[in-house]
């Protein structure tokens, strides 16, 4: 399963085809260059099964705005930890482009000429929006396009993505289940079915259902709850 890259590098000039709802910041430096380790959402996948979460393609990317002027920081917490960010908004005016960065915890202005986005790594399916420390191989500000990744080669790493995949047909399976409840319960409201069968189906399902349930707990998909 891969995600067929576009470019590895995005400037300004791509702006209008950009979105960065929901990309998690993970670290922020201000130099001659205003720079931002992120978690970049190329796609929203749509499930295949209505009232399924939705699924990413992903991938970790250095973010860098050059020559940052005017450079304000309106931020609720932490300079490191400012959340994920909403929107990045452009405006031309007398003085220069001006951006912002709308993120969960406060705003991030300043100008700008433009900026550059290094895509460090492959994209990769994930079940969430963010990548774990240890997939993305630890936070970087590096410019690259071909960042090394030993991580993605080790055991555990593909022994656990083999496991997601495996409990998410699983949690699949769940909601399936659910839905056949749900039908039952209908049935059951408009007088359309035997009750003794209902009693016993619904044992069945019920049944069923807690059973992946256990089997869930403790994993990425246990706190996703009912859908």
């Amino acid at each position: 399963m891969n995600y067929e890259l576009e470019k590895d590098i995005w400037t300004d000039a791509d702006f209008e085809n950009m979105g960065w709802h929901d990309c998690r910041i993970y670290k922020i430096r201000l130099g001659l260059d205003l720079e931002l380790d992120i978690d970049y959402i190329f796609k929203w996948n749509q499930p295949d099964l209505e009232g399924l979460p939705f699924t990413f393609w992903l991938a970790p990317a250095t973010l860098a705005f050059r020559g940052p002027k005017q450079v304000t920081f309106d931020l609720d917490i932490a300079f490191e930890d400012v959340g994920e960010i909403d929107s990045i908004e452009r405006s031309v005016g007398d003085e220069g482009t001006s951006w912002t960065i709308d993120t969960q915890k406060g705003e991030i202005q300043f100008l700008s000429s433009g900026f550059e986005q290094f895509i460090r790594q492959k994209p990769t399916y994930q079940f969430g929006q963010t990548i774990s420390y240890f997939d993305r191989y630890g936070y970087s500000l590096e410019r690259t396009t071909n960042q090394n990744n030993p991580n993605l080669l080790k055991d555990d790493y593909l022994d656990r993505r083999k496991k997601n995949f495996d409990n998410f047909d699983s949690f699949k399976r769940k909601h399936l289940l659910k839905l056949e409840k749900e039908t039952l319960n209908n049935l059951k409201d408009n007088n359309k079915i035997n009750l003794k069968y209902y009693l016993l189906k619904e044992r069945e399902l019920k049944k069923m259902i807690a059973d992946i349930d256990l089997f869930l707990k403790d994993t990425i998909f246990e706190s996703l709850g009912s859908f």
